[in-house]
């Protein structure tokens, strides 16, 4: 999902002071990592890739410490409403405990708190402060920044539900710590804070929902002190500066309505040397006694340097899940950071006692031993995020199944992107009907699939009640009458909507054959193909099309949004992951293969009309659709043209709206070497690996404990593939099932600088398709 309005900017070198050296700052920053975790493959992570302003424009991943899918996601803030934190913006305007990771709309920030000296300002203007590159640190688990402003240095650690900042304030220079609770990175509807003796803060914010939603949710917060305040106080009016705006010992500040100013402050008196105040945060969307149990549980006895250590063997242990081997330092770098932002999100909302408020607005409680997930970027994390999570972290896939499936028992329905307990019905489809069954026919069952089984199936056939907050399926009464999406009914992406409904129908159709319903995967087969009904045998491409049957005139497959999502016909005539057999012969094999292979004539990536689109899902696929149409090499170079022009260890380096993870799990599986363009069909369709060799360790409940790609003559400018071996064995088939790589052993691959026009290029040897019904 794109963020509105977003554009490319400069490069990231042309916006340094002269004086900085592109390389130096990158590797500046994971000084401290590599000294700090170097047991693993926390060292290879540089959380600042991806927080510049392209290619694509609109990034906005968080630099700040997370645990792997933390509650807490701590970062610095550059802007007051939007994102969080761009490489090009230079003043922090405060650090706040909640984001999001790359999503395409403002969201969240929540919780804000921010350090100054001197008399107390409580302007917003008056707390922001500029910042250098070169005097900050990132690391999963960790951040540090000079405040230059107040000459203060920040530091920044997590827990899964709890954050810590330390600050050093220099000598002879007032301390304040200030919580402008009423800012956020949305719109904040209502807030309060309370100080609480002589070293506590307490309170809640009250945000909006992200891309204009109404709706809303609290986030209970209790902030203490490492030493007892001097001096304490609140504010509640925008309009005033200075020492008039504060009611010094003042107690409480409550917002009532949008755009209200409220906050509080403390401040300790200047010493004669460098003073270290620290602060720790716990957070709950329960309530306050959520946030107070998880601050005692998860921090209580804790310093900072053990917080910090902590987190940072958390991420090592997470990223050390996949072990690569060779590559150059810098794809290395590509690599563990892309696989670090996999793993930030969906993230986990039930509190330590396993409390969590549901989709029904009750309180409820998690089964022992198990986790409640939240914020799930449907439309975006099916493709490629969800796969790699079932691969790599299979229990806790499990545990974010059962999270969907308690959305529908409390909720009523299965949301597209379901932010905190709400729905958002943002974008299209029924993407995590796609999860789920991707969660199962993987072999993982532990969740309640007779529930979940039953709210996919109402999605995918039956329309929502009326008045209730959940959208369900675009057009879903005419699917049921005329078997497309028609365009003078449903204005928006009339024919993408019907792409990716279609695309739900083929992985439940799949879930009712392993379940023995024969009935349902009759019905659902059936459904999988109606997109068929909106593709023109005259012009050859998906186009949209009236209730009457006619055909919507002076169709224009480069124009945007013209029947389709964020995208143009050409975007989306590959957007038939579970049918492609029967795409590429009603397309044709040979025009297929010539509109392909222009979808990837650009001379530089970009936004186009008419070419390959890299800054966003609507064709993620598209580069791996040659393995279905008999020209696999293309597969492979493109592929590697993707990466190499897109993925970069700079701060540009991730295309678009990361997404929550998407666009960097397309990154992660591609230079491993496989993807799955169809995640229920169970196959990986195979392309060059970066790597010489990656293990992938394997966890319960899964057969194997290690899959191996093995790829002699890895290396730059040598991504095709001449011969594959499966266990010793020939490989000819230019996919491999989820279940040989379940059951451990070793894939090897031998690439050239040359392509082979006679590996995977018989029809036998593309990925299995809806193309007969069984």
């Amino acid at each position: 999902m794109n963020a509105p309005g977003s554009e490319s900017g400069l490069s990231f070198c042309s916006r340094q002071p002269l004086f900085f050296a592109c390389a130096v700052l990158l590797s500046a920053c994971t000084v401290f990592a590599q000294s700090s975790a170097s047991a693993g493959n926390a060292a290879s992570v540089n959380p600042l890739i991806g927080t510049g302003d392209g290619p694509g424009g609109g990034i906005n991943l968080f630099p700040g410490p997370s645990m792997p899918f933390g509650m807490v996601q701590l970062s610095p803030d550059t802007e007051s409403r939007g994102y969080g934190y761009h490489y090009g913006q230079y003043d922090i305007q405060a650090f706040s405990m909640t984001h999001m990771s790359g999503p395409g709309c403002p969201n969240e920030g929540d919780v804000d708190f921010m350090a100054t000296t001197g008399p107390v300002h409580t302007l917003a203007a008056d707390m922001e402060t500029p910042f250098s590159h070169s005097e900050e640190t990132a690391t999963p688990g960790y951040y540090q920044v000079n405040l230059l402003q107040w000459n203060v240095e920040a530091q920044l650690s997590a827990t899964d539900r709890t954050g810590i900042a330390q600050f050093t304030f220099p000598a002879g220079a007032q301390a304040n710590i200030l919580a402008p609770v009423s800012r956020t990175l949305n719109v904040s509807t209502a807030a309060t804070i309370q100080v609480v003796g002589d070293h506590q803060m307490e309170g809640y914010v009250e945000d909006r929902a992200f891309c204009g939603s109404q709706s809303t949710y609290k986030v209970y917060f209790v902030m203490e002190f490492s030493r007892p305040f001097a001096e304490f106080g609140t504010w509640s009016d925008r309009s005033v500066r200075g020492p008039e705006a504060v009611e010094a010992s003042g107690r409480s500040a409550t917002q009532t309505a949008p755009g209200q100013w409220v906050g509080a402050y403390a401040s300790w008196p200047a010493a004669d040397h460098p003073q270290n105040i620290t602060v720790r945060i716990g957070i709950s969307y329960v309530d306050l006694d959520g946030a107070r149990n998880n601050l005692k549980a998860e921090s209580q006895g804790k310093d900072f340097p053990t917080i910090r250590d902590q987190a940072i063997a958390a991420w090592n242990r997470a990223l050390n899940t996949i072990e690569v081997s060779g590559g150059s330092a810098d794809e290395r770098k590509v690599f563990y950071t892309a696989l670090y932002h996999s793993l930030l999100m969906p993230s986990i909302f039930s509190d330590a006692d396993g409390r969590y408020l549901g989709f029904d607005g009750a309180i409820h409680n998690a089964e022992p031993g198990h986790l409640v997930y939240a914020n799930y970027s449907g439309w975006d994390i099916y493709r490629s995020e969800i796969p790699l999570l079932a691969m790599i972290e299979p229990r806790r896939m499990e545990d974010m199944a059962q999270s969907i499936v308690l959305m529908y028992q409390q909720g009523g329905w299965i949301d597209r992107w379901p932010q905190i307990n709400l729905y958002t019905n943002v974008m299209a489809g029924s993407p995590l009907t796609v999860a789920l069954a991707t969660a199962w026919l993987d072999g993982l069952h532990g969740f309640d699939m007779k529930a979940g089984w039953e709210g996919m199936l109402e999605d995918a056939t039956q329309a929502p009640p009326p008045g209730r907050p959940y959208q369900g399926e675009e057009g879903i009464d005419w699917i049921n009458k005329i078997h497309y999406v028609p365009n003078d009914k449903v204005s928006y992406g009339s024919v993408s909507q019907m792409q990716e409904d279609a695309v739900a129908y083929a992985s439940l159709y799949r879930v009712a054959l392993d379940l023995g319903k024969t009935a349902d995967a009759k019905t659902l087969y059936e459904r999988a193909v109606d997109e068929r009904n909106l593709f023109d045998p005259e012009d050859r491409f998906f186009r949209p099309r009236d209730a009457d049957g006619s055909w919507v005139p002076n169709f224009d497959p480069m124009e945007k949004d013209h029947g389709f999502i964020e995208g143009t016909g050409w975007h989306y005539q590959w957007l038939a992951p579970s049918d492609m057999a029967w795409l590429v012969h009603a397309v044709g094999p040979d025009l297929f293969n010539q509109r392909l292979t222009e979808f990837f004539n650009y001379k530089i990536p970009t936004w186009y009309g008419q070419y390959y689109n890299p800054y966003n899902e609507t064709d993620l696929e598209a580069p791996f659709e040659f393995n279905f149409s008999g020209r696999p090499w293309e597969t492979q170079r493109v592929v590697r043209r993707v990466l190499d022009e897109n993925y970069t260890a700079t701060p540009d380096g991730v295309p678009g709206n990361d997404d929550c993870g998407e666009m960097s799990s397309w990154a992660v599986m591609s230079m491993m070497g496989i993807y799955s363009v169809d995640p229920a069909s169970l196959a990986y369709e195979l392309v060059g690996p970066v790597f010489p060799k990656v293990v992938l360790h394997l966890h319960d409940p899964y057969q194997g404990k290690t899959f191996t790609f093995v790829a002699a003559g890895a290396a730059p400018g040598a991504p095709y593939i001449q011969s594959t071996e499966l266990d010793g064995r020939p490989h000819p088939q230019n996919w491999i099932s989820f279940r040989d790589i379940a059951a451990g052993g070793t894939l090897r691959f031998v690439l050239s600088a040359t392509p082979n026009h006679d590996w995977g290029a018989a029809a036998d040897d593309a990925p299995p398709s809806l193309d007969t019904k069984p």
